[in-house]
């Protein structure tokens, strides 16, 4: 997809025809194209898992071909510079891997000169993509376990067993609904979690590299940004359009829905009181730390 703005042209403005404003004509190019977020709920689900897998993966397919979706929101939180990548996380004591992170709030904003009629689209992707989970559940799942399978990669057998004791799609679908673990969302649902794993990689090999692989960044115009030697590239409250692919996998005797990261393009710059922190978002991180969100 061409993600670039319309470039200016030196014709007198008489001759050119009337035309919306080139972020408004954008953003209308975006809402129709094929990724945007509302076509996940007619995507299907493409079994990935392999032979050599420790998991069983689902990648959701858009309508028509395509595994990537984009949607529109405001940064909450990110790691992505060389200093935020550095340092470890909690939750994976190798040093071998890395991992991206780009936090979107699911709030509305008010009214937001990089992207019209923000708000309305902001509750339309809250809604998308807290769908997920249920349609992961109804469509992917649900048809695998009622096959009655010996094993299922990343489940435990003790658990495949209970599941083929279950009379009817219907209680399968009530188990995996009691014990789903991830979502991709905050427990409150009000933060989108874009994950990038970057397995088997460091920054050794350079900034280039790096985000050739595994993320692209790009400025209002197009333009890509090295957001790994520059901090603050991508800040708390920028508006950003997202791209990302949707995963929902059975691991470690757990199910989740993961938002995997794959381009970024940044629309706008936050206010100053946005960048450093307002006070609204300084409750609202502080409330997710408290409910043991990892932000």
């Amino acid at each position: 997809m061409d993600i670039r703005l319309p470039v200016e042209t030196d014709e007198p403005a008489a001759k050119r025809p009337k035309t919306k404003p080139s972020k408004v004509a954008f953003c209308d190019r975006i809402r129709e194209a094929t990724g945007w977020h509302a076509t996940m709920a007619t995507g299907t689900w493409k079994n990935c898992t392999t032979d050599k897998s420790r998991r069983t993966l689902f990648v959701l397919q858009a309508p028509g071909g395509g595994d990537q979706f984009c949607c529109v929101g405001k940064v909450f939180n990110s790691r992505l510079s060389k200093e935020e990548l550095e340092q470890p996380l909690p939750y994976d004591t190798s040093d071998e891997h890395t991992e991206l992170q780009l936090g979107i709030s699911l709030r509305t904003a008010g009214e937001n000169p990089a992207w019209a009629d923000y708000d309305a689209d902001i509750g339309a992707v809250a809604e998308s993509l807290t769908s997920l989970r249920t349609k992961a559940i109804d469509e992917a799942f649900v048809p695998l376990l009622s096959e009655k399978p010996d094993k299922v990669v990343g489940l435990p057998d003790a658990k495949v067993k209970t599941f083929n004791k279950k009379k009817g799609k219907a209680e399968i679908a009530s188990m995996l609904d009691s014990m789903w673990s991830g979502t991709g969302l905050s427990g409150d649902g009000d933060i989108a979690r874009f994950k990038r794993k970057c397995y088997n990689t460091t920054l050794e090999v350079g900034a280039s590299e790096f985000m050739d692989k595994w993320l692209s960044v790009v400025d209002e115009r197009g333009d890509p940004i090295n957001y790994v030697d520059q901090p603050g590239s991508i800040r708390t409250g920028d508006t950003v359009l997202i791209w990302y692919r949707v995963l929902t996998q059975a691991c470690a005797g757990n199910f989740h829905v993961s938002l995997e990261a794959r381009q970024v393009m940044r629309l706008g710059r936050g206010g100053d009181n946005l960048s450093k922190g307002s006070a609204g978002l300084a409750a609202s991180l502080a409330a997710a730390i408290e409910r043991g969100d990892e932000i």
